[in-house]
């Protein structure tokens, strides 16, 4: 994506863009706080997790223009792999009255994250913060494994392997989607997103039948990990015999973005 199309994204989404140019040139350090359009919802945006922010916001990698037409207004939104709540709150300021349910295993993120609800104190009723990996089958806890040097907090995986610089790791108290699902009463879930660094097929694969009538749509970051079942092409076909049509490319991050929807 070019430059100019970061920019436009960034100007569509938020009040004070300029912000962004005033950091940019005259090189501050000081956590920057976006106002989104929507709401005036406000995020804090620390130097470690401008990447995070430029990935949702500015390089649009969930193609927010093309999720809303399948997103109610009042949509259920289970935020897998939340981070610091930069989609999250993008969809709250899409959809004012969105009740989100945020899911982040890492400790560093919900920091940014709590941050960013008092930042939004009329929100805290509406999006939901658990400190809590997600899984498919029941579990009480993961073990995860992470950047314990550059505090690269998007590469923490339940997959040894997923980094080399994931040389660290820490038991991580768990629930299932089901459990979500069940716990919170929910009889829909508009929304289901996904950004856990190839958790999403243990998540998928190992869930209930039941819970699929249930889950309208699905926007999911994909790892290519093997050349078995955790691959695009093969969730692709999950999905689709589940009866979700799909639309896919091959993100600038080498990862996949997939939406799926009823």
């Amino acid at each position: 994506m070019s430059a100019i199309w970061k920019y436009r994204n960034l100007r569509r989404h938020m009040r004070n863009w300029p912000l962004y140019f005033k950091r940019k040139y005259f090189k501050s350090h000081t956590p920057a706080v976006y106002v989104f359009r929507g709401g005036r919802i406000k995020i804090q945006v620390p130097d470690l997790f401008f990447y995070v922010f430029k990935e949702v916001v500015m390089e649009d990698f969930y193609q927010i223009k093309d999720l809303l037409p399948h997103v109610p207004e009042k949509p259920v939104i289970v935020d897998v792999g939340a981070n610091a709540g930069y989609f999250s709150f993008l969809m709250a300021a899409k959809r004012e009255d969105a009740v989100i349910y945020a899911y982040e295993p890492i400790q560093n993120n919900i920091d940014v994250f709590d941050a960013n609800l008092e930042l939004n104190p009329k929100r805290k009723d509406s999006v939901k913060l658990e400190h809590k990996a997600v899984t498919g089958a029941e579990k009480g806890s993961v073990k995860l494994f992470f950047d314990a040097v550059n505090h690269d907090t998007v590469i923490s995986s339940v997959f040894e392997d997923f980094s080399p610089k994931n040389v660290e790791a820490v038991e991580v108290e768990a629930i299932s989607l089901a459990g979500i699902i069940r716990e919170n009463k929910l009889a829909v879930v508009d929304v289901l997103k996904l950004d856990c660094e190839g958790s999403e097929y243990p998540i998928l694969y190992d869930s209930p039948q039941w819970i699929w009538p249930l889950i309208k749509c699905l926007c999911i970051e994909v790892h290519e990990l093997d050349k078995g079942k955790m691959n695009h092409n093969f969730l692709s076909a999950f999905l689709r015999q589940r009866g979700f049509q799909l639309r896919s490319r091959l993100d600038i991050n080498s990862c996949y973005y997939l939406m799926a929807w009823r």
